[in-house]
């Protein structure tokens, strides 16, 4: 039988998954996740709930880093 990748819910109602991230983005996460006393998990889920993470934002960041 295939195993559950899926945690039980949790803090914000739903189960948990997983994400694959480059060491570039995982170590700014953990800063954040220092800085503020959370986990990496938490940094994420705040992010995507927040009105920080938006389409035109992501274009912008996107376009910053190709120059």
């Amino acid at each position: 039988m295939p195993r559950d990748r899926l945690a039980p819910a949790g803090k914000w109602g739903e189960s948990k998954q997983r994400v694959m991230l480059t060491p570039t983005a995982t170590r700014r996460i953990d800063a954040v996740a220092e800085a503020l006393g959370i986990t990496r998990s938490e940094v994420l889920e705040r992010l995507c709930r927040s009105e920080c993470l938006s389409t035109e934002q992501l274009e912008i960041a996107g376009n910053e880093e190709q120059g």
